[in-house]
């Protein structure tokens, strides 16, 4: 069989190069004659980007090793064919474009330069072996040797080429074909996988190369060569069903990939804003000009891949959507997201189908408050959207190729996908509640950078107060884009909303016997735009609490109950006549969900609720249907959705809040009575609720080997609070409690007990906050004012009670140890100790006020002790405060020692 001519194959590979290329970059692609000025180029790049520029230069250095490694096979090849210019230049171009293309998403640029730096292993030591192929160059069988040297050339560009697809939309040439006998059909592979063959091939190219300059016997070398041949076209041969499993493989990988972006569930608020949409409402904004024009411009791959281009359009493509609080953007979202999902088939206006990603902001939702939680959501879907694309299975066999085991994908890394995705199709984003963003100018920057990369188009939904970054200004084309919604725009929605149901109540006997009809249009009238109290209004009237007479007063004097705080006002005040037991509950919701340090399951919800200070709680305490009864006990403010209660609109907690509502039995404007509340229910669980006896069997203790200081790392964990000495455990960063997880062996010690992790590590929490702002006696509710001597301090005793239980307090700290957050109370006894000068000491709450402050400052003292004597010792085995090796070394025996075979506390204990 003779050998093909290595001339076709070189002249193969730069047409490949040019018809893979986008117009664009075939006009600015750099030739290099030599490594040296390309790269150099390759370190201007690295310069330029300032933010990156560390991590850059690393990648250029494998770049550079690589590229030195390689350089010498030209010379090789030169010594048997003249080498023609444009073969280097195209090369050496074609390792720089990559680096230029990729220098945009670092995180997946260190992959491919890991991936050249493994190709770098494989290659043969070039220079080593030039003396010896000037003497083969006097064989006449040299052309054989020069024809197996070009597919190293054609193997190492096709890979240059694969890599520039999944960086950009630029035109997708047919991949290079090996000219090797006849061309088969060859399947489509993984990047990973191919990447596999190319190492394989290249380590048959050095085997044979190597062999090639040591043997002198020609028939051995032309047996050699033929299996070499043969080994190449072996790999071209199609397997269908290997194939079949490697795609299965990485179908897998990309449920890897989704689970590593962890996101969470973004699709709740839409499917239940999709239920709640009056039929037809929200059709009205289809028809608007500004948002047509955003949907019906098409996208133009001619510049999808110019960055220049990219960054001076991306204004037009944001278009912000605004309407005042209770307007219904959230329930116009989901209209916007199915219109466009519906049209993305039927859209002339790119290549592919344009992708629709979306997610919401929501205050009330700790899941979806920060930008991570946005960007998370947005790459789970893209990826799952284009989990058939091969650019995109070629992307993510990169993004997981050598991962360092990292469980979740950093803020970076999410970013990086994101950003890389959007290169890769075209793609709408809408964007709900921006405003309640916790980190709205990160999100703002970061959405202005992936327009400047992509192509994409986003529609953010807001409240008008939000704030635009000047980034966003541009007077030429009249940005930001911004559409105004007032209330003419929704009023027909609205009018149709409340007559449909007014009139179905009527029917139901809602308003007794009679009503008159003429009401509805008027009272439709009084919603000034606001989807939020037509929907809210409905409820009140539903509201069991209400007579049909009553229903029939609040019909007619409709502009009573005119803009939300109005009917907020007298939601409440129905709430307010409730019997005292489910008054009191209700207002305990509105606490829990507003100040909670960590949002509450529904389990531990159920729990708080049932709590009496000072009485155990009992099953009967607990609310029966459980899930039903918290909306009926708040007058539907509060609803429960996808297994966890919160309020139905921010607006709900806004006003709870406001001085406007400061008088009700209900008001949340004194925060820190509302954190002296809830730290007395905390500490009252532990004190009565929680056992007196170690969580789990207590195990012996054995010494650590090497075992480090115990102060330093124990010390770091407790100490980086401004609230109690705990990890920083605010509302807005809450890493420490919600991350840490007891080992999978441990058995579960907190089954029966949802509040012990919540009880055990807030109540320092909720104490510190209600006295680092302690509120002026003088302003407490009148409705607190009562003969309890302890109506300004619910806390105290309490927490008096649970200071006097020895082996109450022995629990918590083994609880606190557990969940890996040793307590530390030592920030806590100075706000005691300065809030005595406001106390009479004559007084019931004076004297237990002094007390409470001497028994915190010893266990402050114990507790201290323990971390810095035997924190790691603890950490490894938090049974060992109840067993005598800390009661022998502790000072005045402050730990109860627990006697197994008795099951109680050591009887010398007292």
């Amino acid at each position: 069989m003779e050998d093909p001519s290595p001339d076709p194959l070189f002249d193969e590979t730069i047409e490949a190069i040019q018809s893979t290329l986008s117009d664009d970059e075939r006009r600015t692609f750099r030739h290099y004659g030599d490594i040296t000025s390309m790269l150099q180029d390759v370190r201007n790049i690295c310069v330029s980007n300032q933010k990156e520029q560390q991590r850059l230069l690393a990648c250029s250095r494998k770049i550079a090793h690589f590229s030195n490694v390689f350089a010498p096979y030209f010379d090789i090849v030169n010594i048997f064919v003249q080498i023609r210019p444009d073969l280097l230049g195209w090369f050496w171009g074609s390792i720089r474009l990559i680096f230029k293309v990729g220098s945009s998403y670092v995180l997946f640029l260190e992959k491919v330069a890991d991936m050249f730096e493994a190709i770098a292993r494989v290659l043969p030591q070039y220079r080593q072996f030039q003396d010896t192929c000037r003497q083969h160059s006097q064989n006449s069988q040299h052309h054989r040797l020069t024809s197996l040297m070009a597919y190293v050339y054609a193997d190492i560009v096709q890979f240059c080429l694969d890599l520039y697809r999944i960086f950009s939309r630029g035109s997708q040439g047919a991949r290079l074909r090996h000219r090797i006998g006849s061309t088969t059909a060859i399947l489509w592979r993984p990047l990973d996988s191919r990447f596999a063959q190319l190492q394989q091939r290249l380590a048959k190219h050095k085997e044979w190369f190597e062999t090639e300059m040591r043997l002198q016997n020609f028939d051995l070398l032309t047996q050699h060569r033929k299996e070499v041949l043969d080994f190449l076209r072996t790999q071209q041969e199609p397997n269908g069903e290997l194939e079949a499993d490697r795609m299965s493989r990485r179908m897998r990988r990309v449920d890897k990939v989704k689970v590593w972006l962890s996101s969470s569930d973004y699709r709740d608020v839409y499917e239940q804003s999709r239920l709640q949409r009056h039929p037809n409402s929200c059709t009205w904004f289809l028809d608007i000009p500004e948002y047509c024009n955003f949907k019906n411009t098409p996208f133009d791959s001619r510049f999808a891949d110019d960055i220049d281009t990219l960054t001076t359009s991306r204004h037009d493509r944001i278009l912000f959507v605004q309407a005042k609080p209770g307007f219904g953007k959230t329930i116009l979202s989901s209209q916007i997201i199915d219109d466009l999902s519906t049209e993305a088939e039927y859209l002339n206006i790119s290549d592919e189908p344009p992708a629709i990603a979306f997610f919401h902001f929501n205050s009330t939702r700790q899941v979806c408050i920060h930008s991570s939680d946005a960007f998370r959501a947005l790459a789970v879907q893209l990826v799952h959207m284009h989990r058939t694309n091969r650019n995109t299975l070629d992307a993510l066999a990169l993004l997981m190729r050598q991962t360092s085991g990292q469980p979740k994908a950093s803020s970076d890394d999410i970013v990086a996908v994101l950003a890389l995705l959007l290169r890769q199709h075209s793609t709408f984003l809408v964007i709900d509640g921006v405003d309640e963003c916790s980190d709205i100018e990160i999100f703002l920057a970061t959405i202005s950078e992936l327009c400047c990369t992509s192509d994409c188009r986003v529609i953010l939904l807001s409240r008008p107060n939000l704030e635009i970054p000047l980034e966003y200004q541009k007077l030429a084309s009249n940005s930001p884009h911004i559409l105004s919604l007032n209330d003419s725009h929704n009023a027909n929605d609205i009018a149709s909303f409340i007559s449909e149901n007014l009139n179905r109540m009527a029917d139901q006997g809602y308003f007794g016997i009679s009503m008159d009809r003429s009401l509805i249009p008027h009272v439709a009238s009084r919603a000034n735009g606001m989807f939020l109290w037509a929907s809210l209004l409905m409820k009140y009237l539903q509201s069991p609490g209400l007579s049909p007479n009553e229903r029939r007063v609040a019909l007619e004097g409709a502009s009573l109950l005119e803009g939300l705080s109005s009917l907020y006002r007298g939601m409440l005040n129905i709430l307010d006549r409730r019997f005292g037991q489910e008054k009191k509950i209700a207002a305990d919701i509105f606490r829990w969900l507003s100040f909670s340090i960590n949002p509450l399951c529904l389990e531990a919800l159920r729990t708080a609720l049932a709590i009496r200070p000072g009485q155990p709680t009992t099953e009967d305490h607990r609310l029966l249907h459980f899930n039903d009864s918290i909306n009926r006990l708040t007058c539907a403010l509060v609803e429960v959705t996808d297994g966890n209660a919160r309020f139905i609109h921010r607006s709900v907690r806004e006003y709870l809040e406001s001085p406007e509502c400061q008088e009700s039995y209900f008001s949340l404007f004194d925060e820190s009575a509302v954190h002296g509340h809830l730290a007395a229910r905390c500490i009252s669980y532990l004190a009565i609720d929680t056992p007196r006896r170690p969580l789990q069997r207590l195990q012996p203790y054995r010494p650590a080997i090497n075992s480090i200081a115990t102060s330093s790392g124990m010390s770091f964990r407790t100490s980086g609070s401004g609230d109690s000495g705990y990890r920083s455990m605010s509302s807005s960063d809450t890493e420490g409690f919600a991350t840490v997880e007891q080992a999978p062996t441990a058995p579960p010690f907190d089954t029966r007990l949802p509040f012990l992790r919540y009880a055990a590590l807030c109540w320092p929490i909720h104490l510190t906050r209600a006295l680092s702002n302690p509120s002026p006696r003088s302003i407490i509710h009148s409705q607190s004012m009562t003969n309890d001597p302890f109506a300004h301090t619910p806390w105290l005793p309490t927490l008096s009670h649970f200071l006097t239980e020895r082996t109450a307090v022995t629990t918590w700290v083994e609880a606190s140890w557990r969940y890996n957050l040793p307590p530390n109370l030592s920030r806590l006894v100075p706000l005691l100790i300065s809030i005595r000068k406001d106390i009479p000491p004559a007084t019931i709450e004076g004297r237990e006020l002094r007390w409470v402050v001497q028994g915190l400052r010893q266990l402050s003292d114990a507790l201290n002790e323990l971390r810095g004597d035997y924190g790691v010792t603890l950490k490894e085995n938090p049974s060992l405060i109840w067993q005598w090796n800390i009661q022998a070394a502790t000072e005045g025996g402050f730990w109860p020692v627990w006697d197994e075979r008795s099951n109680c506390v050591h009887a010398t204990e007292t």
